[in-house]
């Protein structure tokens, strides 16, 4: 099986010297090579995320069953958070493959929708320990927009499954992480309708491809 490319995640960057150099770099996030570890880094992306809000985390672990990713207590109790990175590459197309992605909110929310419908399956619907959910990305090719992530709102508000909680985690530099909560059972979102959303499409340019040019003088 070939192996995953690492993530391309990070700003690009341009200074400009006092003697008018003009130097392009990327802060490119520095992925572990492991899948797990890859997790656990995004892990610590979402809880530090998660504490700025207030919320106490009095232990993690992993699992706690065969299956899911981690066991995290705090203060009201024990859930499961279970992730899945997004990895939607056209039909036909390797995944991770280089390159700028155009997007459309419903097609990119249903190419999601297909692994979430798997790990619905697997899980079923009814659990003694509650699962939350964390779609995450480290291709920047794959980042959404508002409007996809308000697409999902639907789905996750619409559809059955198992999860109390949904999250969407974009990381760009190490220290700037989005978070985005897609679905609260206890507090439900009233997104826009799809008629609203559906044309909002976008385009994702991939700041690891970017290079400095410079302009002849007039």
């Amino acid at each position: 099986m070939a192996k995953k490319p690492s993530g391309t995640a990070g700003p690009f960057t341009v200074t400009v010297s006092a003697e008018g150099t003009i130097v392009g770099q990327q802060a490119k996030i520095v992925w572990p090579p492991d899948q797990k570890e890859i997790e656990r880094k995004i892990l610590g992306f979402f809880v530090r995320e998660f504490e700025k809000t207030g919320a106490k985390f009095l232990n993690i672990q992993d699992g706690g069953t065969k299956d899911l990713d981690f066991l995290l207590t705090l203060p009201g109790g024990q859930v499961h958070l279970e992730l899945m990175e997004v990895v939607i590459p056209k039909s036909g197309e390797i995944p991770f493959r280089p390159g700028h992605r155009r997007h459309q909110p419903v097609p990119y929310a249903d190419a999601i929708f297909e692994g979430v419908q798997r790990k619905i399956d697997k899980y079923r619907l009814n659990h003694e320990v509650p699962i939350d959910f964390l779609l995450y990305v480290t291709h920047e090719q794959y980042n959404p927009n508002g409007a996809a992530l308000d697409v999902l709102r639907r789905y996750f508000l619409e559809r059955k499954h198992p999860f109390e909680c949904v999250f969407f985690l974009t990381p760009s530099p190490e220290d700037l992480v989005h978070l985005n909560v897609l679905f609260n059972k206890d507090h439900p979102f009233n997104p826009p309708p799809l008629s609203e959303l559906e044309k909002r499409e976008w385009i994702n340019v991939v700041a690891s491809e970017a290079q400095v040019g410079t302009f002849p003088n007039s």
